[in-house]
């Protein structure tokens, strides 16, 4: 239980301001409710320091961090899984694919 740093009301479940750090009031969560002074820092700090408001995910570096695991797009997989396939492999499936194209071109006609 805790109370609201605006108000003072007491609440089981209280919301933490991600700007400065005080707990509230379902009345009192948002920024713009408690006239928080966090968020005023936080808005002048942003034209700054751009990159450092950039959600994560987003910025450049996390893109290019090691160890990240990125799943390669199709043309890549379709790629390697060629290079990788036998000789054999690829000889049945080619024959295959036009078995298959003369008989629906059989059915077409």
């Amino acid at each position: 239980m805790a109370k609201c740093s605006l108000c003072g009301e007491t609440e089981t479940l209280p919301f933490t301001c991600k700007f400065c750090g005080r707990k509230f009031c379902g009345e009192h969560r948002l920024p713009e409710n408690h006239q928080c002074i966090g968020l005023e820092k936080f808005k002048e700090n942003r034209t700054k320091a751009i990159e450092e408001w950039i959600y994560e995910p987003f910025r450049k570096e996390y893109k290019d961090r090691a160890g990240r695991i990125v799943k390669p797009s199709f043309q890549q997989r379709v790629k390697e899984s060629l290079l990788t396939m036998d000789m054999r492999k690829l000889l049945y499936a080619i024959i295959v694919l036009i078995i298959i194209l003369t008989i629906f071109m059989g059915i077409r006609r």
